[in-house]
């Protein structure tokens, strides 16, 4: 008897992960730039803002669920699957606990913070700003990066699985 939940699930985690990786995709490649183009002062306003509004936001939801999910999924695969199926489950969890969720928690954070406490229209903002911006996208270039290719782990999974007979 096959369980096809695992494979739905891998397709679930996929999706998911290409989502929040295009999030931050958005984020690297124009939204920082944009910021960065416009008067410091404004830039600081908005990120602050963009800062303090994304916590109560599905986005957020979805990056703690993937940590979450992914871990518990590696650990149950250890004791149902075996092969490639198996190997591609825990790498997607190796990649995306430390690359998302530790850069995220570790890096962007404690970044996001320090700007929300500092009054954006001061000079130290200001200063501070550059180096938040140049530091901040590089962190997220890392989590978009991690996103994706977890994205495409868990696809890899599904194939995998799918192909040894084991869903």
């Amino acid at each position: 008897m096959t369980y096809d939940w695992p494979l739905y699930f891998c397709l679930f985690l996929a999706l998911w992960s290409a989502v929040v990786g295009g999030v931050f995709s958005a984020f690297s490649e124009f939204i920082m730039s944009a910021l960065l183009k416009t008067e410091a002062a404004g830039g600081i306003e908005a990120m602050q803002h963009i800062n303090r509004d994304v916590i109560r936001t599905q986005f957020v939801a979805g990056i703690l669920s993937i940590t979450l999910l992914s871990v518990l999924f590696a650990l149950y695969s250890l004791a149902v699957f075996e092969g490639a199926g198996l190997v591609t489950l825990i790498l997607a969890a190796s990649v995306y606990v430390p690359s998302v969720f530790l850069t995220t928690i570790f890096g962007n954070v404690p970044m996001n913070n320090r700007l929300d406490s500092l009054d954006h229209s001061n000079a130290a903002a200001h200063a501070y700003w550059l180096e938040y911006c140049r530091k901040w996208t590089r962190l997220n270039h890392v989590r978009s990066l991690g996103s994706v290719l977890t994205a495409g782990l868990y696809m890899t999974a599904a194939i995998a699985l799918i192909t040894s007979g084991q869903v």
